[in-house]
């Protein structure tokens, strides 16, 4: 019996010390936040002069942004931003797509309830597209989509919503364009209007795709917890 019982006590001991390394693991594991996107309303005018110009935006709606859990309401909030210049197109499976360089300037101004001021702004990092177009006459719809370099973050936006400043990058889609005349090509000049669409920024370090060993870390902790809950269970079986 009293072998038993030190073997038991062995036994108790031994998982004692994996529960407690797991858990010490899992507690360095770092915590990883979703990125927080701004949501696109319908309003403001979108454009391309032609020829070598850029594509741009002017007074696009921006109604709330938010992390998937919490959102704060944009009053007023304003997209403007220009692309690089217009470098080339070609077909694509709705009908055409013009590409756009780096470059240029993006920004949101809003109030999220301390006044008008500047929530956003940055730079195109690579070259974007806009690719047109789908529907029918009268409403005819196309897609903008675009890489962002982030220059300025609200710090007080950044703090209600969890966000680990400096923001590493972000992506803009107007996921849909619409236009009354639909332009048929390549380098033409057109303009339309924002109909929604996003703009979703990555927050520092980029948690887009875990490195192995955190990876490993949050494994061997979950691991521990399984541990515990059996050697509970268990020891609820002896008593």
């Amino acid at each position: 019996m009293e072998g038993h019982y030190m073997g038991q006590r062995s036994e108790v001991m031994k998982k004692g010390v994996i529960i407690g390394l797991m858990t010490f693991l899992l507690l360095q594991a770092p915590a990883w936040a979703l990125p927080i996107v701004f949501n696109l309303g319908y309003g403001g005018t979108v454009s391309y002069g032609g020829g070598g110009g850029a594509f741009t935006t002017t007074n696009g709606v921006v109604r709330s942004v938010g992390n998937g859990t919490t959102t704060i309401t944009i009053t007023g909030g304003d997209l403007d931003f220009a692309t690089g210049g217009y470098t080339g197109g070609g077909s694509a499976g709705t009908g055409f797509q013009n590409v756009y360089a780096s470059g240029g300037s993006f920004s949101i101004y809003g109030d999220i309830g301390s006044g008008t001021q500047l929530l956003i702004a940055g730079t195109f990092a690579e070259a974007s597209t806009f690719t047109c177009c789908s529907g029918a006459f009268p409403v005819y719809t196309s897609a903008f989509s675009g890489l962002l370099q982030v220059t300025t973050l609200d710090t007080g936006l950044a703090t209600a919503l969890g966000f680990n400043l400096p923001a590493t990058g972000a992506s803009l889609a107007q996921v849909q364009i619409r236009f009354g005349s639909v332009p048929t090509g390549t380098g033409q000049a057109f303009s339309g209007v924002q109909g929604g669409g996003a703009l979703a920024v990555t927050d520092s370090p980029s948690h887009g795709v875990p490195e192995p060993e955190a990876v490993l870390l949050l494994a061997l902790g979950m691991l521990g917890l399984v541990l515990w809950k059996r050697f509970y269970t268990e020891g609820g079986s002896h008593a």
